[in-house]
């Protein structure tokens, strides 16, 4: 028997199906299908079904929850428009009908609706209702039934089926059970009110003792349904009926409307260049303490808060930009992980010597699936996935198509969580993780007051921001204004050139619209340490200031600390200070403050140090000497920052290469003009050979005869019995027509369930012919 998932996709177009195919890509991943039965069995795949059920808006979720509230296998449609308020042929309605159908998850079939198996288990009780009656009594004993149809004035059934079918039908008259309840007694009358609109459970020995009281009553009338050991649940049929016949089950078709605030243009257009210019100066500071320092991870994974707060003093930014930029960094290839170290990665250098634009668009677009919730994950170590970075994950793409949404000059004034809300509402529950998001996508330029930027279009699009980030962003600067203050600030974003220049000579004390860096002894000393000569320094600094020339003041500086650098000069013997000037040296010998280092005079020019040659140039700097480094032959060292780099980290694409609509039509009118009736359909069947492969990989507790069994059901298709115990340890009896085994998985038929239903080899208990 072909399944009715496999009718229906017969039945459609080839457009229809690829628009399937579109919203539900994993059901193309290797191996390629091959036909419609293969197709449907991945589309039913319970893991795939829960992940599409849950990028559902908040009308799909609505129905799917008074679909599964009425228990299926079918629902009528005049049924569920009636129980969401509206007509059959409401076209709000019939709009989200299709919102599932092109997802696979609710179908027609004929007047009635199926929906995916999994879905059937979606809400652990939906609408707050329990389960339809025929399911809670399905074990019941005959002599119960027939208690519950003489307290509810039905003629006594001849057997168990007629008993059960007459009080299912009862409890299913709503005028029935509202009579019958009328006539209970108050306590009883109040406690089944409680559970029709807080339901469907109740804790036994809660309101009365086994045998008596309300909830006795209420079990002898069959309302509550008693499990006979804890609990007991109300039949889905009585919760409606006790609503009355005016409760509608709730339907928001139509998305909020957010507060809106009117943002001119110029006005965005100004936000948003300063945030972008904020963003590349925040990145390019923290990736540069990054390379001076390689950050520690903890033994846990993750950079802790130690290390974030020694970032954010270090780049002069708040702790959640410090996580935002590096998540950015590392997704973007900037920055890997080695020996529990957080280092640049080869990239890096490539990424200092671009423009500001180029440094920016790689972290943007790293942005908009960045697996991580930076801005909402406060007190947690950065560089960790948990649940929240995942839902990120679809929210942000989500958050841009709203704001895009928005009238023309609007922006939302106070976020847009209600409308995530209504499009995302499984994922979208945690107010901490979309406050953080509103905040990212201010902070990377996407979004200006509450509008979306044409940075944001770009990313929404899916187009290069390059185009949208190089009408933001001026180029680099590449001149200083020197300042007799001993300051040199930049009007922008400095070049790379300049701002390692800057950096290897002053300190850089500032940013926002202008970067500031200061000159002093020690930095000029440590730019003569690197290996800058004083005439070169100046020269590179003239080179680089506006106009040309230099403060006189600071030609001063760079002159003195060059004529007394390197008068004294180190070399590694354990160690020596040698000096041309004999007086200098008797000075040092004599210095208070160099008595750790052991000084002893070898002769009048030579002073041996007891501590190595970095502690003893450490020490002597400290005195306010200017020492300088030498090796055994006399040439002065240079003393250059460590270098740490780690490979470009070679990211997996996180999706395949996306299929042309063109690729998903041919492939949609393949399947359906090969669709062949289930006689027909043994042809494309799996071997016996790879059949019998996997049940003796993944069955290796059921006898021979039963393997054989199940190899020749699965091969041609032919019902068997099963005996299968399920995930929650249940065992039941089962008659099933296998379609499609796919390892340990084998979809099939399941005539209990009246829908096709996936089963796992190894839970399979028995087999038996039919």
């Amino acid at each position: 028997m072909t399944s009715p998932l496999v009718r229906w996709l017969a039945g459609l177009s080839p457009d229809e199906l690829a628009a399937i195919l579109t919203r539900r890509p994993e059901a193309l991943d290797r191996p390629q299908v091959s036909s419609l039965s293969a197709l449907a069995g991945r589309l039913q795949d319970p893991d795939a079904v829960m992940m599409t059920a849950g990028a559902l808006p908040l009308p799909a979720l609505q129905v799917v929850e008074v679909l599964q509230a009425f228990g299926g296998p079918l629902v009528g449609l005049d049924q569920l428009a009636a129980t969401l308020g509206r007509k059959p042929d409401d076209p709000e309605l019939a709009a989200t009908l299709t919102v599932l159908a092109q997802r696979a998850l609710v179908w027609p079939d004929g007047d009635e609706l199926r929906m995916a198996g999994p879905l059937w288990n979606a809400f652990e009780h939906p609408l707050h209702l329990g389960p339809p009656a025929r399911r809670l009594f399905e074990g019941a004993p005959v002599a119960d039934l027939h208690e519950i149809a003489a307290a509810l004035g039905l003629p006594r059934g001849r057997t168990r089926a007629t008993a059960l079918a007459d009080v299912c039908a009862a409890l299913a008259d709503g005028e029935r059970v509202r009579s019958v309840v009328a006539s209970a007694p108050v306590a009883a009358r109040d406690l089944l009110a409680k559970v029709a609109w807080d339901g469907p459970l109740v804790v036994m020995g809660i309101y009365d003792r086994p045998g008596s009281g309300p909830l006795a009553w209420a079990v002898r009338h069959g309302l509550l349904v008693s499990d006979g050991w804890q609990h007991a649940q109300m039949p889905g049929e009585v919760g409606m009926a006790l609503r009355g016949p005016d409760w509608r089950a709730p339907f928001d078709p139509l998305p909020p409307t957010p507060d809106l605030v009117g943002v001119p243009p110029e006005a965005m257009e100004r936000e948003a260049a300063a945030a972008a210019t904020t963003a590349v100066e925040q990145a390019s500071a923290l990736l540069g303490a990054v390379a001076a320092a390689p950050v520690a991870l903890l033994k846990a994974g993750g950079v802790g808060t130690r290390e974030l707060r020694r970032l954010a003093k270090s780049v002069g930014c708040g702790e959640p930009e410090v996580r935002l930029w590096l998540e950015l960094a590392y997704a973007a290839g900037l920055v890997g992980v080695s020996e529990m170290r957080v280092l640049p990665s080869e990239a890096y250098d490539e990424w200092c010597a671009a423009e500001p634009a180029g440094r920016l668009v790689p972290l943007l677009r790293a942005w908009p699936h960045l697996p991580a919730a930076p801005l909402a994950g406060d007190g947690t170590a950065a560089l960790t996935r948990d649940a929240l970075g995942m839902a990120a994950y679809d929210l942000r793409p989500a958050l841009l198509q709203a704001a895009a949404e928005l009238p023309g000059g609007q922006g939302a004034a106070a976020g847009l969580a209600e409308v995530l809300g209504w499009r995302l509402p499984m994922l979208s529950g945690d107010a901490a993780l979309l406050d953080g998001l509103w905040r990212e996508a201010h902070l990377v330029g996407a979004l200006a007051h509450g509008a979306l930027t044409p940075l944001g279009r770009a990313l929404l699009a899916g187009d290069s921001p390059e185009a949208a980030v190089s009408a933001l962003l001026p180029p680099a600067v590449a001149e200083a204004v020197f300042q007799n203050d001993l300051t040199a600030v930049v009007p922008g974003t400095p070049a790379a050139a300049l701002a390692s220049l800057l950096d290897s000579a002053a300190v850089r004390e500032s940013g926002g619209g202008a970067v500031t860096w200061r000159f002093s002894p020690a930095s000029v000393r440590a730019a003569l340490d690197a290996g800058h000569t004083p005439d070169r320094l100046l020269a590179d600094l003239r080179a680089a200031a506006v106009g040309g020339a230099l403060p006189q003041v600071l030609e001063y500086l760079v002159g003195d600390i060059g004529r007394q650098h390197g008068r004294m000069r180190v070399r590694a013997v354990g160690c020596v200070v040698r000096a041309d000037d004999p007086t200098l040296l008797a000075e040092i010998a004599g210095a208070r403050a160099l008595r750790p280092l052991g000084l002893t005079v070898l002769a009048p020019t030579v002073l041996a140090s007891a501590l190595p040659v970095a502690e003893t140039l450490s020490a002597l700097r400290a005195a306010g000497y200017a020492p300088s480094g030498e090796d055994a032959d006399g040439v002065a060292t240079v003393e250059r920052a460590p270098r740490h780099r780690v490979p470009a980290p070679r990211r997996a694409e996180r999706n395949r290469p996306p299929r042309t609509p063109a690729d998903l039509a041919a492939l949609a009118e393949r399947l359906i003009s090969s669709h062949v009736d289930s006689d027909e359909a043994a042809v494309s069947r799996p071997t016996p050979m790879s059949v019998a492969r996997a049940v003796r990989d993944h069955a290796t507790h059921l006898s021979t005869a039963q393997r054989l069994l199940l190899i020749g059901a699965v091969s041609q298709g032919t019902p068997i019995e099963i005996s299968y115990t399920n995930g929650e340890g249940e065992s039941t009896r089962r008659v099933i027509e296998p379609a499609e085994l796919d390892g340990p998985k084998l979809t099939a038929w399941c005539q209990l369930r009246e829908d096709e239903r996936v089963f796992l080899l190894p839970r399979i208990e028995s087999v038996s012919a039919v």
